[in-house]
């Protein structure tokens, strides 16, 4: 049963994926993505509440899931690298995704799923640290913050059209994240 659950999300899937290859996402409708997998309506409301939650569970499967399977590992820089592979394999798609706005933006997807992803890591960890200060370095408060620069260097990437490989964007990640504030200041000073 659960096998076929799966081929099923990843037919709709597919039919979406095409589908934005020639249609706006706005336009899209439930009817267009069942008709290209070749389901009735029913079938897609039995796995999913709305193209949005379509959208989403795409970007998990694809991108969050492997993600996670490393980041599990303590793999966090291979778990980066392969984030931005799987999103430059598929970069068609994702350059559309990122168009997706309002309450169900894209960006919103992103960022709650990778919120999620630092805060696995992080909350599985003890942080030692006086009652002040712990309540500024909880897992909830520092998963939102890298979340967010996550998420912006991911956006900043698409709005280039994914110019810069993977690889490259990796390096440029991995530089951000070593530097601190101060870092950057004193090396632009020079």
């Amino acid at each position: 049963m659960h096998q076929k659950t799966q081929v099923t999300k990843e037919c709709l899937a597919e039919s979406l994926k095409k589908l934005m290859m020639t249609h706006s996402f706005e336009r899209i409708t439930i009817k267009d993505i069942t008709d290209g997998a070749g389901f009735i309506r029913p079938t897609f409301y039995n796995h999913f509440k709305d193209k949005y939650d379509l959208v989403e569970w795409i970007f998990q499967e694809e991108v969050i899931l492997p993600t996670k399977q490393l980041f599990q590992m303590d793999m966090h820089r291979e778990g980066i690298r392969l984030m931005l592979a799987t999103m430059e394999k598929d970069k068609d798609f994702y350059l559309r995704a990122a168009k997706i706005e309002g309450q169900n933006s894209f960006r919103r997807i992103v960022f709650e799923s990778i919120s999620d992803l630092i805060y696995d890591v992080l909350s599985r960890r003890t942080v030692h640290a006086e009652e002040k200060t712990a309540r500024l370095f909880s897992p909830e408060i520092l998963a939102e913050y890298y979340a967010n620069a996550e998420t912006f260097l991911l956006f900043k990437w698409m709005e280039h059209g994914m110019s810069v490989s993977a690889e490259e964007m990796e390096r440029v990640h991995a530089l951000l994240i070593s530097f601190s504030f101060e870092d950057v200041v004193r090396e632009i000073s020079k």
